[in-house]
């Protein structure tokens, strides 16, 4: 074994290519998937790519599965060297409608969700509202 001292070791720092990161914005819609429309797909060629995707709050405003994926092989067809899609819904618009949030008992949320969605035919109501109540008296009991 030699005299040599661990501090003689010459460490070299080499930079190396680091990928370009793009963040995109993309809106639904109408049904619509919108990307920007300056976006140029050369320039995802190689990059790590983020899209996010708005999509306002409420059940017709789902983006479906299949729609994902058209819009992963359009950017996919583009060769970035990742790709991730995150969905985010509006903020702005409460998720929970307002006559529901103010709505105090369960029958009361009920009764303000179909006046939003459409009231079931009256002797199906009477059977959820008694079902509503003996679930209400064995949560109270229990």
């Amino acid at each position: 074994m030699g005299d040599q001292n661990r501090h003689d070791l010459e460490v070299e720092f080499r930079v190396s290519p680091t990928r370009k990161m793009i963040e995109l914005h993309a809106v639904y819609e109408d049904g619509e998937l919108r990307l920007p429309d300056n976006l140029d797909l050369v320039t995802l060629k190689d990059s790590r790519v983020k899209v996010v995707v708005t999509v306002p709050n409420g059940p017709e405003h789902l983006l479906s599965r299949e729609q994902q994926d058209v819009l992963r092989e359009k950017l996919l067809a583009a060769n970035p060297a990742e790709l991730k899609v995150k969905i985010e819904h509006d903020a702005d618009i409460p998720a929970e409608p307002a006559p529901i949030a103010a709505a105090h008992s369960a029958e009361e949320k009920l009764r303000a969700y179909w006046m939003m969605k459409g009231t079931p035919p009256a002797d199906r109501q009477v059977r959820l509202l008694a079902k509503l109540a003996e679930a209400a008296k064995a949560v109270l009991s229990g």
